[in-house]
């Protein structure tokens, strides 16, 4: 049995690799270097901050124009007004009217920097992430879900198959959305379809979750392609994005 990637993600490094740059950088640095590096990581994170807050506050006043200026070229491929006005009424029925910003905190880290949001709503209080490239540009944003791992699991699937690759990049964990976005997926997608006669339905899924040791859930997959079945592991973290695609060949 041998297992391939389709999307390629280390665990290990999504979780630490912050935390290690910090570190390493740390022992190498001089104290006057080091304070240097503060200053630049403060205002770093104050201009992340601020362009985070914009594009909530524009979000929820229905500046869907400003929106789109605001984000990377690369994710205004993958949007546009109707996406919004859809993404923000379901916001809308779901949540609640908004309230307000309560708390926010930055994240710098090598490849990808978030800014985490703390969001009342009428019905709820939750964290939003507005993901950010290091050149500052905005590349994603991450919303919780309460759908079960199996549905996310599905519906990223059918994402995929319908074509609606900007949906699917939705449920990618924050740090994969920094080099993965539509065009990468549907590469990935219909290159592994076509080689296999074209995808006709998913069978069955069946969730194994993890351990005390390991909080990673996997779903199961056993997808019907014209030229037979095909098992794909779709990798979940404990705020069940997705870390991970595997298939076993």
């Amino acid at each position: 049995m041998k297992i391939s990637r389709f999307i390629t993600v280390s665990c290990l490094s999504l979780v630490l690799g912050g935390l290690l740059y910090q570190s390493s950088s740390h022992a190498q640095k001089s104290e006057n270097s080091l304070l240097i590096s503060q200053n630049t990581t403060q205002d770093k994170s104050a201009t992340i901050e601020a362009k985070g807050k914009q594009l909530l506050n524009s979000f929820f006043a229905e500046k869907f124009d400003s929106i789109l200026q605001s984000v990377s070229p690369k994710l205004r491929e993958e949007i546009s007004i109707e996406v919004l006005e859809r993404f923000w009424n379901n916001t809308n029925q779901q949540n609640g009217t908004f309230k307000a910003i309560k708390e926010s905190q930055v994240i710098i880290t090598p490849g990808s920097d978030l800014a985490i949001f703390t969001l009342e709503f009428e019905k709820v209080t939750e964290d939003w992430i507005v993901i950010f490239s290091d050149g500052e540009e905005i590349i994603g944003i991450d919303i919780p879900t309460s759908d079960d791992i199996d549905e996310i699991a599905v519906n990223f699937i059918n994402d995929l198959n319908n074509g609606k690759f900007a949906n699917a990049r939705l449920h990618l964990h924050p740090f994969l959305k920094e080099q993965i976005f539509g065009q990468q997926l549907e590469t990935r997608w219909n290159s592994f379809k076509n080689d296999r006669g074209g995808f006709k339905e998913i069978k069955s899924t069946t969730v194994r979750r993890g351990t005390r040791a390991d909080d990673t859930d996997v779903v199961f997959m056993n997808l019907g392609f014209a030229q037979g079945e095909e098992q794909i592991l779709i990798i979940f973290n404990d705020s069940k994005s997705i870390i991970g695609v595997d298939f076993i060949q």
